[in-house]
């Protein structure tokens, strides 16, 4: 019996609540920007990465081609999820999307998972707390109660 490694699409891989995609919105940490999407990028504190996806119907007319991509997106994370780092993952369509073919969006989609993987390491780690870290601990200045 081989050792092989799952690669399911669980509930845990996935931004399921607004709020979740709005923290990644409000504060991504890194950014893979390809002409036909972008991917914006957030550590979370789980052990597992997450995957959103944002497909306007302004940007993919059809519900057939947005179907299609969110299909081969999904496919593509479940396959490099193990590579990729505890982080939460948004895929943002733009113009363009449903001019690719399935060969040429998944050669974008694997050289997006691999500079994902680079500048997610190399981006500082924001602060946990929402306090000023550059700020003195003691400003003098009363306290409301």
């Amino acid at each position: 019996m081989s050792a092989v490694t799952p690669c399911r699409f669980r509930p845990e891989h996935r931004l399921l609540t607004p709020r979740d995609f709005q923290a990644v919105f409000d504060s991504p940490q890194c950014k893979v920007v390809q002409p036909p999407f972008l991917m914006l990028v957030r550590g979370n504190t789980g052990e597992n990465p997450r995957l959103g996806l944002v497909f306007a119907k302004k940007k993919v007319r059809l519900a057939v081609e947005r179907n299609r991509f969110k299909r081969l997106v999904r496919t593509s994370f479940r396959l490099h999820q193990h590579e990729l780092p505890a982080a939460d993952v948004v895929f943002v369509a733009r113009h363009g999307l449903d001019q690719l073919d399935n060969a040429a969006f998944l050669a974008l989609l694997e050289k997006a998972w691999q500079q994902l993987n680079r500048r997610f390491r190399a981006s500082p780690k924001p602060v946990v707390s929402h306090e000023n870290p550059a700020a003195p601990a003691d400003s003098g200045l009363p306290v409301r109660p």
